[in-house]
């Protein structure tokens, strides 16, 4: 099992729900989101994950973010990307990856604020193993892109609240357990 802590951003455009119902397997597990926190095991303690989050986000008031930019990740996820506002959820990031979250950091894997839309890997994606070597599918991955581009799809947030959540060991079911406002 593990927890990870996300923002749901209000999406209500049918188009870009069937993108990604289309091209990530794992649209089912959880809703259009931004990764603050990514999976962690929950041996680390509810308690002691929800006790350090209040003592981050205390000093966190609301901020807006725009997400207008489709980027691609080694790993082969096609991502809409933050423009306006990154700079802010990434200092939240670096700030909640502190103290017990510390050697849960991934330095392998650089943070870029996004919301996911699909994988395009010749191979199963692992979440376990995101570094793992693998081929892009890139007649699949352009088709999409185009496909993406077309709907000219940006979306303006106000990051005003944090969720955790639980997610099962095989990824195949997720729970929201709590939510954190911010001032």
């Amino acid at each position: 099992m593990y927890f990870a802590l996300v923002y749901y951003p209000n999406i209500d455009n049918e188009a870009f729900h069937s993108f990604r119902r289309k091209y990530d397997p794992w649209h089912f597990l959880l809703p259009p989101h931004l990764p603050f926190v990514f999976p962690i095991p929950v041996e680390i303690g509810r308690k002691k994950l929800e006790n350090h989050i209040n003592m981050v986000l205390h000093k966190w008031v609301k901020f807006e973010v725009r997400f207008n930019t489709i980027e691609k990740t080694r790993d082969h996820w096609m991502f809409l990307g933050a423009g306006k506002g990154k700079e802010k959820v990434v200092r939240l990031h670096d700030e909640l990856y502190t103290d017990i979250l510390s050697p849960h950091l991934r330095t392998d894997l650089p943070f870029d604020p996004h919301i996911g839309l699909g994988v395009f890997s010749t191979q199963k994606y692992d979440f376990n193993h995101p570094e793992a070597k693998s081929e892009l599918d890139l007649a699949r991955f352009h088709k999409a892109l185009d496909e993406f581009r077309r709907l000219k799809f940006e979306i303006d947030c106000n990051i005003d609240r944090l969720v955790l959540v639980e997610i099962n060991a095989d990824f195949t079911q997720c729970k929201d357990l709590r939510t954190f406002l911010l001032a």
